[in-house]
């Protein structure tokens, strides 16, 4: 069963804004209690080239490099890695701030126990965030190139022909005013005779009800659940790189729109509202 599902609800915190006009920089708390979180899942390959005698990391590092900038680009970034909680003063875009037009799509839903939530595709996050940070040929508003940035990140690097995945599952909490929202990041090669279409089903099944297993350690009670999954095909003579990753951050001063309330304000509203503020100007 299929549905769409909108909100469109007034925020309870303002927006952070980073020290910049055109770029969003990485969040620390001693500069506000309020932060932005980003969703992204990726994935890439390279063709090998860059061994070195005893050594295969120069290609596997290009490989991540590569899948770092694939969509929203998350290049020439000091990513540190912390865990995968998006607490009461965080807020996630193209979920509490310009969400799609049409709503999140209901794919599905999951049960275990006593638990119960409506699964979503995680697409209506990661679309929104691309078109907020832009390409590396695209900019909107990326990151300032450098800042150090926390990043809920798994990642996996790999020379096995086959397919090369991430996953991620993020979770909403029943009562955000008192609980996180989780994030269950996932990574994993399956070989080149698999049914990728039946593995696909499973992970993202796994996805979902890995948090309520969660859920159920801690006490916590979740109501909607976002899954995706990003992946490569892996030939001969490549090396790949699957990750998942979510920035911390707080945004750049011109994607604020300081005349609207962003939590009323669709992505494609926002894009109209600040296309001309973009980095990159199209012709």
């Amino acid at each position: 069963m299929k549905s769409i599902e909108i909100s469109n609800q007034p925020l309870v915190y303002a927006p952070p804004s980073s020290n910049y006009r055109e770029y969003c920089e990485g969040y620390f708390a001693s500069a506000s209690p309020n932060y932005m979180l980003g969703i992204t899942v990726k994935a890439a390959a390279v063709d090998n080239g860059l061994e070195c005698p005893g050594s295969t990391l120069l290609d596997e590092i290009n490989a991540f490099d590569l899948a770092e900038v694939e969509g929203a680009n998350l290049g020439q970034l000091n990513v540190i890695t912390v865990s995968s909680f998006c607490g009461p003063r965080g807020l996630i875009w193209g979920y509490d701030i310009c969400q799609p037009a049409e709503g999140h799509l209901r794919i599905g839903s999951a049960s275990r126990g006593s638990q119960h939530a409506e699964v979503y595709d995680l697409s209506g996050l990661t679309n929104p965030f691309e078109r907020l940070i832009g390409s590396v040929a695209e900019p909107r508003f990326p990151f300032m190139p450098g800042s150090h940035v926390p990043a809920a990140l798994k990642s996996k690097t790999s020379r096995e022909p086959g397919i090369l995945y991430a996953a991620l599952a993020l979770e909403i909490p029943e009562d955000r005013s008192r609980q996180a929202c989780l994030m269950m990041e996932n990574t994993g090669h399956c070989p080149p005779d698999a049914d990728w279409d039946a593995d696909r089903a499973t992970i993202l099944d796994r996805q979902a009800h890995s948090v309520l297993a969660v859920g159920e350690n801690q006490g916590v009670r979740y109501r909607q659940i976002f899954v995706g999954i990003s992946s490569v095909e892996i030939l001969p003579g490549q090396t790949g790189c699957a990750m998942a990753l979510a920035p911390y951050m707080r945004l750049a001063q011109d994607a604020l729109l300081e005349d609207r309330d962003l939590g009323r304000t669709t992505i494609d509203e926002w894009e109209d509202a600040a296309r001309d503020r973009f980095l990159h100007q199209s012709n």
